[in-house]
């Protein structure tokens, strides 16, 4: 996990992304393609960075 990434909301995610459904953002997270972390068992932020480097094709998920 790179030092400076910024963790979003669902909501925020949902906007870089595009997408209406929280089930798009877990399905991009289980196949790897986007990071998440879970603060509690409601509360799920995604990786700013991820989210940005999907978007632009990159293909550095480390």
């Amino acid at each position: 996990m790179k030092q400076n990434d910024a963790w979003i909301s669902g909501q925020i995610a949902k906007e870089l992304l595009g997408v209406k459904q929280t089930a798009t953002l877990t399905k991009l997270a289980k196949n790897g393609l986007i990071k998440r972390t879970k603060a509690n068992s409601k509360v799920i932020y995604y990786s700013k960075n991820s989210i940005l480097s999907y978007l632009s094709g990159d293909d550095d998920r480390s």
